[in-house]
């Protein structure tokens, strides 16, 4: 009789170790990081425009050729009928569009600096 109760009372333990399920311990939380929010504001800065045509296969190829030469820029096919523009880049001082727009004048003879509204992304 002495053996049925300490088998019951070991079975009766494993079964509800096996429903509760391991033991954890818990610690204390981990301290709070500030999170970095990053919000879009609207700034005027500048493009350049590259090309203005009417082919569009000379707009592909001229927006093709900048993204090939100058990945980390920004370009954009426009299309105002019947004409189709390549913009390139947002810079947000005149003098950064100017130093782009010498290095582009290489590849293409009419590169204008114009004003241009675009997001840019800041953290707080």
């Amino acid at each position: 009789m002495h053996i049925y109760k300490i088998i019951t009372a070991v079975v009766i333990t494993c079964s509800l170790a096996a429903c509760t399920g391991p033991k954890t311990t818990t610690t204390a939380p981990p301290t709070a990081v500030k999170k970095k929010t990053i919000t879009k504001k609207t700034v005027n800065g500048y493009q350049l425009q590259v090309l203005n045509t009417t082919d569009r296969n000379e707009a592909i190829n001229a927006k093709s050729l900048l993204l090939s030469k100058y990945p980390q820029q920004k370009t954009f096919l426009l299309f105002q009928t019947p004409y189709y523009k390549i913009r390139f880049g947002h810079f947000v001082t005149k003098t950064e569009a100017v130093n782009y727009q010498k290095k582009i004048k290489s590849h293409f003879t009419n590169v204008f600096v114009i004003p241009a509204k675009f997001e840019v992304k800041v953290e707080e």
